[in-house]
């Protein structure tokens, strides 16, 4: 009796502390709908190392090694003490404006780019390989510990249907009665069709199933990252009216690719204010209690 009171305690306390879907939406929408140089200082450095691509390669490969370390660092270090509320916000905040910081490496490497930049040809050489692979994969280590925080959240505000009360279990809660508990096996959000074996069929309305939200968890996850992706989406389409503005092409060698480096970097600090959308409530106390 005391472990299903307290089970419906849990789940009720963690149905109110989930977001609203549209709102968290909204954010992620908003957070990754930012322009991006991610793409354009890829086909820079094509170009710089058209001579050598097998270091590009290579390069992708070690992105790869360093994307589990970031991971692993992320779950050992910032998980046990960042996972919700007010601590992952600001985990989110902090990870948005070291981004930005992160980013402007890149400014260093077009511009040492163009100090060994002669008549359109590139000199390469072994500190020009090491920078390039230094920032490449200091950028990657943050932009996978970046993008944790967006899959904690989303699978943290996945509404299940154990996780939502029945009248059974609301009424339990309040009585303390020892009430059965309805799984997600026993749910059909359509009424069904019964036959008491005399060929006449009666239609079951279950009542209790049509309270509960139509979606699966997986379409939930799914609308989660389908809006990240299309944020990400947005920000490509932001990016190119900005790269014509700039006149940033192969044929004029990339001039002022790294003033727009310096604009991407500073929309990504700027992602912080939406933050206000996923804040939990500030719960004031009163004075003399």
């Amino acid at each position: 009796n005391n472990n299903n009171n307290n089970n419906n305690n849990n789940n009720i306390h963690s149905q109110k502390k989930r977001l609203p879907h549209r709102q968290l939406n909204l954010y992620f929408l908003l957070r990754y709908a930012m322009p991006i140089a991610g793409f354009l200082m890829y086909s820079y450095l094509y170009t710089v190392f058209e001579s050598e691509p097998e270091f590009l390669q290579l390069l992708s490969v070690m992105k790869t090694a360093i994307g589990s370390v970031s991971t692993f660092f992320y779950e050992k270090f910032l998980s046990p003490y960042c996972h919700s509320g007010w601590p992952l916000i600001g985990l989110i905040a902090s990870l948005d404006i070291v981004m930005g910081l992160v980013a402007l490496l890149d400014v260093w490497v077009v511009r040492t780019v163009r100090e060994k930049e002669v008549d359109g040809q590139y000199t390469i050489d072994v500190s020009l390989r090491c920078l390039v692979a230094v920032v490449g994969l200091t950028k990657y280590f943050f932009a996978e510990l970046d993008y944790m925080p967006a899959l904690v959240l989303s699978t943290t505000n996945v509404y299940s249907v154990d996780d939502i009360p029945t009248k059974d279990q609301n009424d339990a809660h309040s009585n303390g009665s020892d009430r059965p508990r309805m799984n997600s096996l026993d749910i059909d959000f359509n009424d069904e069709e019964e036959s008491d074996g005399n060929g006449t069929t009666t239609l079951r309305n279950r009542t209790t199933a049509q309270r509960l939200p139509a979606i699966s968890a997986g379409m939930q996850y799914a609308s989660f990252l389908s809006c990240i992706d299309f944020g990400a989406q947005i920000g490509d389409w932001i990016s190119v009216p900005i790269i014509a503005s700039l006149g940033i092409t192969r044929e004029n060698h990339w001039d002022d690719l790294d003033r727009f480096i310096v604009l991407c970097s500073v929309f990504r600090m700027v992602r912080v204010v939406f933050l206000w959308l996923i804040c939990p409530p500030i719960r004031l106390r009163k004075i003399g209690t």
